[in-house]
């Protein structure tokens, strides 16, 4: 419809021109074209009126199939454009479902934070007790079976000995809580471990010693015939002593205490598998110390203790 509105107003604007103009114009060129190119702006001289509105008709087709081809880019954009909102909504509303699912992990954790710490405070006095003396005998266990298997722990006794898990032995004194390394009477004793010793008097074993490893471990030995050196610091393996039979012992053995650390004395644990798997120079309980190779070895048996901690 615009195009024949077009074609309409250059020929009614051609048609009032005077005739005197047009007939002046008649001789001279009117628009320029050159050569073979479609473009409808370069012109090469042309006379004819028909010429020119058909020119001008193509220039309007031009146009209105570049109006056309923009009309379509623009559609085309702003339908990208359309689904770039649309995908910005669904991130937006995903990142809303995040953050309340989130939330509501949040809040879940601290009512069971709050629920744990209620029943915590509603745990009775003996409770609280009894799970810290369990949770201080998992500790012992492990401290155990740390020096167990250590290189560095040293045996406490040199040369051939015996011993069996005495551990809560019924004595005339008492509860035994040690283990008794019986050896040769004048046998070396070394520090088991690296430490600060003391040497002092004990009314039951006499001559005794105490030992403080670095990380609070405390060990105990009593009934030695002399002692090997000075209180102060030792190496593990220094010479700490020699075996004998003082106090209340009935024959030369070492009495030998080990209370875990950090809390040290008072924290009894049975060292019976630690000297067990140190002391590699042992000999079977019902074997006497001096013993001759040719003596049947098959026929005693070791003991492995009854794993008793407490």
């Amino acid at each position: 419809m615009s195009r024949i509105f077009c074609v309409l107003s250059i020929t009614s604007l051609l048609a009032l021109l005077p005739s005197g103009y047009s007939s002046a114009q008649e001789n001279q060129p009117a628009l320029i074209e050159v050569g073979e190119n479609d473009s409808p702006f370069l012109l090469e001289r042309k006379l004819t009126l028909p010429f020119f509105t058909s020119k001008a008709s193509k220039v309007i087709s031009i146009i209105e199939n570049r109006i056309e081809a923009t009309t379509t880019a623009l559609t085309d954009l702003a339908t990208t454009f359309e689904s770039i909102r649309s995908r910005q909504e669904i991130i937006e509303k995903s990142l809303e479902n995040v953050a309340v699912l989130l939330l509501e992990r949040i809040e879940e954790a601290e009512k069971i934070m709050v629920g744990r710490a209620e029943k915590l405070e509603n745990i009775e006095e003996a409770d609280k007790v009894r799970l810290q003396k369990d949770k201080k005998k998992y500790e012992n266990i492990e401290t155990i079976m740390k020096l167990a298997n250590s290189n560095d722990w040293v045996c406490p006794v040199s040369n051939t000995i015996k011993f069996y898990d005495s551990w809560n032995e019924n004595r005339p004194r008492g509860i035994h809580r040690g283990v008794d390394l019986v050896g040769f009477y004048g046998a070396d004793l070394y520090a088991p471990v690296d430490g600060e010793i003391t040497f002092f008097w004990d009314s039951v074993g006499g001559k005794s010693f105490r030992l403080i490893a670095e990380n609070g471990d405390y060990y105990f030995g009593t009934h030695l015939y002399r002692y090997g050196k000075k209180s102060g610091k030792v190496l593990a393996g220094d010479v700490i002593g020699q075996l004998g039979a003082g106090g209340n012992a009935t024959g030369p053995h070492l009495h030998f205490e080990f209370h875990a650390g950090p809390i040290g004395r008072g924290n009894e644990v049975n060292p019976y598998q630690i000297v067990n798997r140190r002391c590699t120079n042992r000999i079977p309980i019902e074997m006497p110390l001096n013993h001759t190779e040719e003596e049947e070895r098959g026929k005693y048996m070791f003991s492995y203790g009854n794993f008793e901690w407490d």
